[in-house]
């Protein structure tokens, strides 16, 4: 199959949506209870409306770059040595984020169905089902993620109704009480959610309709955020603020509280689970993919076969670093806000610029 134009609108959007989506939804309720309290929601907002410009400058960012791969536009325009350096620390962003979201995955397996599993077989067993995916290539993950994405979003969202049977609707109020200092340190928590938008450095140059990206990248973002807006006020009607505040996973715990009469489900939690691996397994496999096709080109090998023997070892090694969840945890929020916006925010500038300059000077040669 001809590896250029062949996502169509839906399979961008569904990329876009199944990647940044991750398993951190189930912690964003706690994490927006702790600092803001009741206005998470409207810090989702902010969060969301705070990415769409990134984004617009990361769609023109590749389109004056002649919608060219990452590594070839990095590479025409900051030469190979610096270009290449981009391209690795893009592969460990990636291979950082996968690495804690592995561990954390591994640990909620562990703490609800596996318990005693080793963690190392846990990662190992990822490592098997997601390299067996992305040895098929940027076919096979778009593919899966055509079909995740239905499996993700519509079954939580039909189980919402059954889960606010009997909520308290009065715990989000009060609403926008705090001083703006505190929405600004919110939002920089809240957009650790909004991570991955680095993936349409891969995704918008095999996009068949080039003068729609930025249409869809948009309506994806309005998704999510109306999503993790959904998550959160159902999360804070169940709960509280309080005891959102305290739980280490609220989604998982307000999920598990369906409780549908004549329905032959005994154990919900089971379910949950199936929705915890999904939400994990589409962010793990497609940076996954992406960070495997970025060493593949940067030292010029094979294919992503190749390239996944370099980084699987990093990223196993990586992930059983941390000695508990907390220090996961404590890693995430120490390192995470500060690298990804390097990708999304600076990047993409620099691109603007050395390809406006390059394409002006082919121009005046010719």
């Amino acid at each position: 199959m001809n590896k250029k134009n062949i996502l169509s609108q839906y399979d961008l959007f569904a990329t876009i949506v199944v990647t940044i989506v991750g398993s951190a939804v189930f912690t964003y309720p706690r994490r927006l209870s702790e600092v803001i309290g009741t206005d998470g929601w409207f810090v989702i907002i902010l969060s969301g409306l705070i990415s769409l410009p990134f984004i617009y400058l990361t769609c023109q960012a590749i389109k004056v770059n002649e919608y060219r791969r990452l590594t070839e536009a990095l590479e025409r325009n900051f030469g190979k040595v610096l270009g290449a350096a981009i391209g690795l620390y893009i592969v460990l962003t990636g291979i950082f984020i996968i690495s804690l979201e592995m561990r954390t995955f591994a640990e909620v397996i562990k703490m609800y169905l596996l318990n005693r599993t080793p963690t190392e077989f846990i990662i190992l067993v990822m490592f098997l089902v997601g390299g067996f995916l992305v040895r098929g290539e940027l076919e096979s993950v778009i593919k899966f993620n055509e079909i995740a994405f239905w499996l993700m979003f519509i079954p939580i969202l039909l189980s919402i109704p059954f889960v606010l049977k009997g909520a308290d609707f009065t715990n989000v109020f009060p609403i926008l009480t705090h001083e703006p200092l505190e929405y600004i340190k919110a939002t920089r928590v809240s957009l650790f959610s909004f991570l991955g938008f680095s993936i349409l450095y891969m995704l918008i140059p095999m996009a068949k309709h080039k003068k729609d990206v930025v249409r869809v990248t948009f309506r994806s973002v309005a998704f999510i955020t109306g999503f993790y807006i959904v998550i959160t006020l159902s999360a804070l009607f169940v709960f509280s603020k309080e005891y959102n505040s305290q739980l280490l996973w609220p989604t998982i715990t307000m999920l598990s509280t369906v409780d549908i009469p004549g329905t032959f489900i005994e154990r919900w939690e089971g379910i949950v689970m199936t929705f915890w691996i999904i939400f994990y397994f589409t962010t793990y496999v497609n940076l996954y993919y992406f960070s495997s096709e970025i060493i593949r080109d940067v030292f010029h090998l094979e294919d992503v076969k190749v390239s996944l023997v370099l980084i699987t070892p990093i990223i196993y090694i990586l992930s059983l670093y941390p000695e508990n969840i907390a220090e996961v945890y404590s890693i995430q929020n120490k390192f995470i806000p500060y690298i990804e916006p390097i990708i999304i925010g600076i990047l993409p500038i620099a691109l603007l610029i050395t390809g406006f300059s390059k394409a002006r000077r082919v121009k005046d040669e010719a």
